[in-house]
C-alpha cells in the first residue's frame, strides 16, 4: 500500500485529505507542524508529499528546498493559495516541486495526481530493475557529465548533481532524443503527463533548474541548447 505524507498547519484540510486519500486505499501519515512533517519524510520514506506553502516559522518552500537538499527524490505535490499561484508556480518548481495544485483543490484531480506520479516511479523502478547493469551509462566529456538510466542519476565528475525526478525525466528525454528539437508542448506532454495542467513556462524553468546542476559552464551551455522559439535539444555530436 503506498504511504501518503501530508503537511499543512490547517488541520482540517489535514483530516480531509487523509480521508479522501484512505477512501481510496492509500496509507496516510500527517502532520500539522511543517518540521514535524520534515522529520516524517525523512523517517517513514513515503512515496508521494502534499505539502502545503503558508506554513508559520518553516514554510513549504523552506520544506521542499531542504529536503531536495538532502537528496530525496521523492514526488511532492505543491499547495498553494489560488490568489498567489503564477508566482508560487514558478518558485515552487525551480525548488524541486514536481507539480502544484491550488486550495480549495477537487478531490478527484488530487487522487489522480497522486495515482500519476505513482504510476510513473513505479515505472522507472519497474525499468531499472529490468536493465542490465552499468549498460546504460551514458559518459560524455570524459566523465564532465554520467547520466546514468540504471541509477536515475547524473552526475559531473562523479558527483552527484541530486537532480529531481522531473530534471531527470526532462534530461533523459531530451538525450533520448538527441540532435532533434523539442518543443515546449511536446516536453510538457512527454515528461509531464496528463497530471500537470500549467503552461509552457513550466518547462523553462525546469531547464533552468538543470541546468544550473549539470551545465560545467552558466555562460555558455554545451548540454541542453535552446532554439529560439522552437525548443530545447541535447547535442548529437557531444561524445
Amino acid at each position: 500500500m503506498s504511504k501518503i505524507l501530508i503537511v499543512d498547519d490547517d488541520a482540517s484540510i489535514v483530516s480531509s485529505a487523509a480521508d479522501i486519500m484512505r477512501t481510496y486505499s492509500f496509507d496516510t501519515i500527517s502532520a500539522t507542524d511543517s518540521r514535524e512533517g520534515f522529520r516524517l519524510a525523512v523517517s517513514e520514506n513515503p512515496d508521494v508529499i502534499i505539502l502545503d506553502w503558508m506554513m508559520p516559522n518553516y514554510n513549504g518552500l523552506q520544506f521542499l528546498q531542504e529536503y531536495r537538499a538532502q537528496g530525496f527524490t521523492t514526488p511532492i505535490i505543491f499547495l498553494t493559495g489560488k490568489g498567489d499561484l503564477p508566482e508560487y508556480q514558478v518558485e515552487a518548481l525551480r525548488d524541486g516541486a514536481d507539480t502544484f495544485m491550488s486550495k480549495p483543490y477537487n478531490p478527484s484531480v488530487l487522487v489522480e495526481t497522486v495515482r500519476t506520479l505513482l504510476r510513473r516511479t513505479n515505472y522507472e523502478v519497474d525499468s531499472v530493475s529490468k536493465s542490465g547493469t552499468g549498460a546504460n551509462r551514458h559518459i560524455y566529456q570524459d566523465g564532465e557529465l554520467i547520466i546514468d538510466c540504471d541509477a536515475m542519476q547524473v552526475f559531473k565528475h562523479e558527483e552527484s548533481c541530486n537532480l529531481t525526478n522531473r530534471e531527470f525525466q526532462l534530461l533523459q528525454y531530451l538525450e533520448e532524443n538527441k540532435g532533434r528539437v523539442c518543443p515546449r508542448s511536446e516536453l510538457l506532454k512527454q515528461v509531464w503527463k496528463y497530471d500537470f495542467l500549467g503552461d509552457e513556462r513550466t518547462v523553462d524553468v525546469t531547464i533552468k533548474r538543470t541546468r544550473q546542476k549539470i551545465e560545467p559552464d552558466q555562460k555558455n551551455f554545451k548540454y541542453i541548447l535552446t532554439r529560439r522559439g522552437f525548443g530545447y535539444f541535447f547535442p548529437k555530436d557531444l561524445t
